[in-house]
C-alpha cells in the first residue's frame, strides 16, 4: 500500500484546488484505510479485508464507494469529506500495487523478491523518500494540520470509538521520530518515481472529484 506521506501528498494537492472538503476530516480520511492497529499476534484489527474492501481481485474502491457514498444519504460536509478521502485513499492504494507489480519485473528489484529482506529492502526506500519528503517541505500538510490534530470521531462503524484518534497519534509519532538521513541511497524507489506517481493519480482522481461532488448535491 502506499506510504501515509504519499497519500498526505495527495489530499494537500486535492485541497489546494478545491474548497468543498472539510480540510481535517478529508486529510484524515485520507489514512482512514490504515487506522487498523496491530494486535498481540501482530495483525492489524480491524483486518485489511475489512478496512481496505478486498474482494477476490483485491482492493474494491468500487464496492467502499457503492456502499459509502452511492445512494443519496444525506450526510453532513465532515462525514462526506471523511469518506471521500477513504475512497480515495482506496483508490490511490489501487494505483499503488499496479505500480509495485511493475517495479517487480524490474532486474534489480527481481533479485530480491521472494527473500527474507525483500519487505524491509523496499520499505526502507519508501519511507526514505517519505522522511526526505517531509524535511525538505516543513510547510506540508503534516506540519501544518496533521501532527495537531488532538482526537478524531471515528466514522466508519468496523472502527472501535478512538481508534483512529490513536492510529493519528502514531503516524505523528513515527514521523518525527525518523528523521531524513541525507546520505540514503535509494536503489528499488526513488523520490522522482514517487513524483510521477502522485501526479498520475492526481490525473486520474479529476474524473472522480467531479463524480462525488454531483453525488453530495
Amino acid at each position: 500500500m502506499a506510504t501515509w506521506v504519499t497519500h498526505f501528498r495527495i489530499a494537500e494537492r486535492i485541497l489546494e484546488t478545491d474548497s468543498a472538503f472539510e480540510r481535517i476530516p478529508f486529510l484524515v480520511g485520507n489514512i482512514g484505510p490504515d487506522c487498523g492497529l496491530v494486535g498481540a499476534d501482530g495483525r492489524p484489527e480491524p483486518p485489511k479485508t475489512i478496512t481496505h474492501f478486498k474482494t477476490e481481485n483485491g482492493i474494491s474502491s468500487d464496492l467502499f464507494k457503492q456502499t459509502y457514498l452511492d445512494g443519496g444519504t444525506t450526510k453532513s460536509n465532515t462525514e462526506w469529506s471523511y469518506l471521500v478521502g477513504y475512497y480515495f485513499h482506496l483508490v490511490t492504494d489501487e494505483y499503488w500495487v499496479r505500480l509495485t507489480r511493475a517495479k517487480k519485473e524490474e532486474p534489480i528489484v527481481q533479485a530480491i523478491v521472494g527473500t527474507p529482506d525483500y519487505t524491509r529492502l523496499v520499505k526502507t526506500d519508501w519511507y526514505g523518500i517519505d522522511f526526505e519528503y517531509l524535511a525538505k517541505h516543513p510547510n506540508h500538510i503534516f506540519w501544518t494540520d496533521f501532527c495537531h490534530i488532538d482526537a478524531f470521531e471515528d466514522v466508519l462503524p468496523f472502527f472501535p470509538q478512538g481508534q483512529t484518534g490513536q492510529q493519528i497519534q502514531n503516524i505523528t509519532s513515527f514521523y518525527k521520530t525518523h528523521p531524513f538521513d541525507p546520505r540514503h541511497e535509494y536503489v528499488y524507489m526513488s523520490p522522482p518515481e514517487v513524483d510521477d506517481f502522485i501526479e498520475e493519480v492526481l490525473c486520474g482522481l479529476q474524473a472522480k472529484i467531479q463524480e462525488v461532488q454531483h453525488i453530495h448535491i
